[in-house]
Formats: C-alpha cells, structure tokens, sequence
C-alpha cells in the first residue's frame, strides 16, 4: 500500500512539474516580455536573409530606420514559429533584442532575441517602388550621367522613417547616391542650377497623394532633370487587392 502512495505521489508530482514548465513557457508574444528592448517597426523590403525595418513609434525620428539579419533568428506569431518566407513587406514586427544599437545606417541590433509579426500594414513602399521603377524606364534621355537621385516625398502617405527607409532602397536598387529634398532645398543646397532649371548630376522624383478613399487613393507622379526635361505620371489610381497595391495612369506628360 506503501508502495501505490510513493508512485502516485510521483506521478502527481511528475504531472505537476509539466504542467508549470508548459505555463511558464513563453508562448507567441509572450516571448518579448522578457527582453531588454522590444522595437517596433515596419517591415520596408526583404531580401533573403536580412530585412529593411522603419521604426514605427510615436517619437521616432526620421532616420530611425534599420537592416537586421533574419538568419537563424525565430520568427513567431500566436500561432507559433514562421520563416522568412512567411514575412511580407508592410507587417509591423515586434523585434526583440539586448538594447544595443549598432552605429551604421541603417542601423543594426545587437543580440537579437526574437520577431513577432504583429499585423498586416500597408505596403505603400513596393507601390512606390514600382512607380519609381516606371517613371526610370521611360524617356531614359534624362538618366544619362546621373549620380545621384533626390526624392520629394513631402506629400506621401508615409511616416518619416517609412521615407528615409524607401529612399535608401532606392539607392541600393538604382546603386546611386541618394538624397531628399523639395525642389527650393535642392536649389540652395547647389543641386540644382535655379537660373538654368538644371540638375546636371541627378534627377528629382516627386510624388504627391491625395487622401486614401477605402482602398484607393489619387497621385501625380514626376521625373523631373530639367526645365525642358521631364516626364509626368498625372492624375494616377492607386488601388488595393488582395494582391496588394497597384496602380493605373490617368495620363503621361513630357516637357
């Protein structure tokens, strides 16, 4: 009798221990409570082992955007781990780390922990991306012995980092020099020649939105390298799928 009291108080004990091991686990979210640092950003491209972050918080400035290897770091949601491939451009992540940031740019995070994807954003930098790519290819006269490419994004529909993060991609992409600024900035930073209405080494993209309407919005877009060169996307429709964004041209213009 002695024997059955001993093993089922072992058995109690054994169920017991399991129970608080699986209770006390960190689960989904749960997982961050613990680290040093918790970021919060939006994903702005991926590559195969790394991704392009813009930091989404209230008081975030604009060049708090960061690139941080995914390779070997768990990605997770409720539902439990996720890979690489399960990341899309736009998500908001959680991204757990020691506190540390690394002084590069982008910047980095030291001692990554862990990314929770939290939700589905909107992906208005692969829109962009796509528009800038269109504006490249046509009227390819006005990207000749260029070094450098200026963006006018004051009137997107992006927080601040969201742009300094798309305007580095673009430099990555485009392999040029990259810069932002209205068209008076790049005048009296001597970018361009105000008395000639010339931008002998680059070319100014502006794009300007209007609010979004459900899931669309309207928006011009320009290449612009001259006063007697450039190239306008006017009049355009941004619309949203279950694909995500895409958009159609109202009419072109060159001058």
């Amino acid at each position: 009798m002695q024997r059955y009291i001993t093993l089922f108080l072992v058995l109690l004990m054994a169920l017991t221990l399991s129970a608080c091991s699986q209770t006390n686990e960190p689960q989904g979210e749960d997982k961050f409570y613990d680290a040093e640092a918790v970021l919060t950003a939006k994903v702005i491209d991926i590559n195969e082992k790394s991704i392009l972050l813009a930091n989404m918080a209230e008081d975030a400035g604009h060049a708090d955007i960061y690139r941080i290897s995914v390779d070997g770091i768990d990605i997770i949601t409720d539902n439990g781990k996720q890979d690489i491939k399960d990341l899309n451009r736009g998500m908001l992540v959680d991204i757990a780390f020691d506190g540390m940031v690394l002084d590069s740019f982008p910047m980095g995070l030291s001692n990554i922990e862990g990314i929770y994807i939290k939700d589905q954003r909107e992906d208005f930098s692969g829109l962009y991306k796509t528009v800038i790519a269109d504006l490249f290819k046509v009227d390819p006269g006005l990207n000749d012995n260029i070094n450098i490419l200026a963006f006018d994004l004051t009137g997107v529909n992006m927080a601040e980092a969201e742009k300094t993060a798309f305007i580095h991609l673009m430099g990555e992409i485009y392999d040029l020099g990259t810069i932002a600024g209205t068209y008076e900035a790049l005048c009296e930073q001597g970018y361009i020649n105000k008395e000639q209405l010339y931008f002998e080494k680059g070319l100014l993209f502006t794009i300007e939105d209007e609010p979004m309407s459900g899931d669309r919005f309207s928006f011009n877009a320009t290449k612009w390298r001259s006063g007697k060169g450039a190239y306008y996307f006017h009049d355009c429709t941004a619309i949203k799928s279950q694909d995500g964004w895409s958009y159609t041209i109202g009419a072109e213009m060159i001058s």
